[in-house]
């Protein structure tokens, strides 16, 4: 599965319009490509509520439109997050598009990061799914939930063999793109897709370190504290063979019974 990541910085791109066109521009420059993975937010980029609500949702939604053509007309998945409006009630959201331009799966935030941007924009959902790349088993969560190992646990046991974060990570939180992002993928025996900003706001400093880390821990991509953009071929262990050599879920059962 050939795989890119974007971090942007996040002054850069100062309308929606500019980051649909990184967007193309990407893919137009990656050869073949299947999934693109891009940041939390990535519409409106993760900036203050009052800069959020900004933009109608009439402007998201004839985005993600856009966004949905050019995976068909790509052939490749798209994964970014947006504030979702449903009945006049916000999410924080992020979906990955399939190849053929529909909505493969759009999952909301469950657990909002705690600060007041997200406390007071948006209301929170519970729904966590697998859904498949070909014949690859995948699942999605958005920064802050990632850092539950047991969300992730459950993921795994349901059969998750690649799990993408869109993120917004600060830098007083540096440790999660290191030490946490590899034990997360150790201990699940998964392959994790993690996507970030650089570059301080007036709100917000990030601390880039996207990366793609393998079933072993190791890491197979990052990226540094500038704005980057990255592709690689990523291969898959056999799952299974690592789960009898290092059986944590069914040694688990004697704990949980």
């Amino acid at each position: 599965m050939r795989i890119a990541i974007f971090q942007p910085d996040i002054n850069n791109y100062p309308s929606i319009d500019s980051r649909l066109s990184k967007i193309k521009s990407i893919i137009q420059s990656s050869g073949t490509l299947d999934v693109l993975v891009l940041p939390e937010l990535f519409l409106t980029f993760y900036c203050s509520a009052k800069e959020i609500i900004n933009y109608s949702d009439q402007d998201i939604k004839e985005a993600n439109k856009h966004i949905l053509s050019l995976s068909s007309q790509f052939k490749c998945s798209i994964v970014f997050g947006y504030p979702e409006i449903n009945d006049d009630i916000r999410f924080n959201s992020a979906l990955i598009t399939g190849s053929n331009g529909r909505i493969l799966y759009n999952h909301r935030k469950t657990f909002l990061a705690p600060n007041n941007m997200e406390q007071e924009l948006f209301s929170t959902s519970s729904n966590f799914e697998i859904f498949s790349i070909g014949d690859i088993k995948a699942s999605l969560l958005i920064c802050y939930e990632f850092e539950f190992p047991e969300i992730v646990r459950k993921l795994a046991k349901l059969g998750t063999q690649i799990l993408f974060v869109p993120t917004a990570l600060g830098e007083d939180f540096r440790f999660v793109a290191y030490e946490m992002l590899k034990t997360r993928a150790f201990e699940n025996q998964i392959i994790i897709v993690y996507a970030n900003y650089v570059g301080k706001s007036q709100m917000f400093s990030f601390c880039g370190n996207s990366a793609i880390v393998n079933e072993k821990g190791e890491d197979l991509l990052r990226l540094g504290d500038r704005e980057e953009v990255a592709f690689i071929d990523v291969p898959f262990l056999n799952q299974d063979s690592r789960r009898k050599r290092l059986p944590y879920f069914k040694d688990l059962i004697k704990f949980e019974a």
